[in-house]
């Protein structure tokens, strides 16, 4: 549910025990001097952050003698979650390789959470790939170094030779699991597609 509770703006005692919560400071000056709180709450409420997120701004604020404006904050901050919670941002934040934050409602929660997983999965096997592309050119470039009679970092020919004879092994094995990634990513593609024409 999108409501959220009717709370007179905090005064500066109850601001203060927030201070002690906080980290680094999150609004320049002329943030809190400006003090356009829906907007700032939006944006929070846009990037998924909880609502101990007024916390921060309120250290923030503080050299500023500014009090932020809860309700005006919460407000944006709804406004902003109705963006972040939902299924295209949770699979992108996934394909960040991110987790969802809880801000969600519950009744949304479980949709979420699964494209969110897709998302991460994405992640985790574009970054394998991205590392065995990497290792195939370097084992490549090696390969033709110690053919064309390069050295490299080895003592004597012998070692050479012998790292040479080893790396069609090893090429082989980094194509494989190249192929076997991108087998993959095109497998989970093809289900955010057909999930997608689902809806219609």
């Amino acid at each position: 549910m999108w409501s959220f509770a009717r709370l007179s703006t905090l005064s500066l005692s109850t601001l203060g025990s927030i201070l002690l919560l906080s980290g680094c400071a999150t609004l320049s000056k002329q943030e809190c001097v400006v003090g356009d709180w829906q907007a700032i709450g939006y944006n929070d409420g846009v990037a998924g952050y909880y609502a101990d997120r007024l916390a921060s701004h309120a250290k923030a604020c503080a050299k500023a003698s500014v009090v932020p404006d809860y309700q005006a904050w919460e407000r944006g901050r709804q406004l902003g979650l109705k963006q972040y919670c939902t299924v295209s941002s949770a699979y992108n934040i996934g394909r960040r390789g991110r987790e969802l934050n809880s801000v969600c409602p519950a009744a949304m929660t479980s949709t979420l959470q699964k494209v969110n997983q897709q998302g991460r999965e994405y992640y985790t096997l574009n970054s394998q790939l991205n590392e065995d592309r990497s290792l195939l050119e370097k084992y490549q470039t090696e390969y033709i170094k110690l053919r064309d009679g390069e050295m490299l970092n080895f003592d004597n020919e012998k070692q050479a030779r012998a790292r040479l004879l080893s790396l069609p092994t090893e090429l082989r094995r980094v194509r494989y699991r190249i192929a076997n990634t991108e087998a993959q990513l095109k497998l989970l593609s093809q289900r955010k597609s057909l999930s997608r024409m689902n809806k219609y």
